[in-house]
């Protein structure tokens, strides 16, 4: 196993403040990001009566299941996408359109491109559709997106 630059994990630190785990995303032997992980922690963070029936009866097995082998740029954008069409649309901001984040996520080619897609999931949904903690996980949560590559 390497071990991580004494910088990094300094560096993550002080990213994630008085948090003193690196988020479960961060893989301990290379220091990058696991995008199946973050997919699922922000899962994770939407209130279960924020998604419609179907996630409930089903679709969430298997949203998990296909979230947990996500491997690249383009099936994570298309796992984040896949994610909004579970969300019922009153849980939505004003203005947010899942057509246009549905052609980011067929369009991305890169991890920035995904987590661009995935941010933009994150961002569209009213405060009211994630759990409390979630505000309090969230810049970790980011962190640990933006290290992707």
């Amino acid at each position: 196993m390497k071990s991580l630059p004494i910088l990094f994990i300094f560096s993550c630190l002080l990213t994630l403040g008085s948090q003193a785990q690196l988020p479960d995303a961060l893989s301990k032997a290379t220091g990058s990001a696991n995008p199946g992980s973050l997919l699922k922690q922000f899962s994770s963070a939407i209130k279960p009566s924020s998604f419609l029936p179907s996630w409930a009866s089903g679709g969430s097995t298997k949203w998990l299941a296909a979230a947990g082998k996500v491997s690249n740029a383009v099936s994570m954008a298309k796992q984040a996408s896949s994610l909004a069409g579970f969300i019922k649309p009153s849980m939505f901001k004003d203005g947010f359109n899942v057509g246009s984040l549905t052609q980011a996520a067929n369009a991305a080619k890169t991890y920035s491109d995904a987590s661009g897609v995935l941010k933009s999931l994150e961002g569209g949904l009213k405060p009211e559709a994630m759990v409390s903690g979630w505000a309090s996980k969230r810049s970790s949560w980011l962190s640990a997106l933006n290290l992707l590559k």
